[in-house]
């Protein structure tokens, strides 16, 4: 499975949106800045949030994007779901049957078990434990020498 730019920016933008959201709506210009996603893209990306459900917008001058739910309750999976499409595998997908061999289909339950594993997991994680996991980072005290 490969993350596009629109997963990576995407998946970014909602873990702002949620890191954000005990201020009320929040900005796109503001998630753009912080994240250095440009503002005409994450404007694109919010859409796709919205539509998919896991965020609402509110217009005039105090609106913005908020989560549509508890961060508790969305898991990393629809996130991106919503942003790169159904999680699947489509590397063992040839057309052509006559050229499946024992090894293909070997490499393929392989593959089918990979990208299970990677489905589950970010099925079980929740937007909440990322931002818990970004607070936890912030927090610790960096030196340098």
């Amino acid at each position: 499975m490969r993350l596009s730019t629109r997963g990576e920016y995407g998946l970014l933008a909602i873990v702002d949106l949620a890191l954000h959201s005990n201020q009320g709506p929040v900005q796109s210009f503001q998630v753009a800045e912080r994240q250095h996603i440009p503002k005409q893209y994450l404007d694109q990306l919010m859409l796709i949030l919205k539509k998919a459900g896991l965020v609402e917008s509110s217009r005039g001058r105090q609106g913005g994007y908020a989560l549509a739910r508890p961060a508790s309750r969305i898991s990393v999976l629809e996130i991106v779901a919503a942003l790169e499409g159904p999680v699947g595998n489509a590397n063992f997908t040839r057309k052509d049957q006559r050229t499946k061999s024992p090894a293909y289909h070997i490499l393929q339950g392989l593959w089918d078990e990979v990208v299970s594993n990677v489905v589950e997991t970010l099925e079980s994680r929740t937007l909440e434990e990322l931002c818990d996991q970004h607070r936890k980072m912030e927090s610790q005290i960096m030196y340098y020498i």
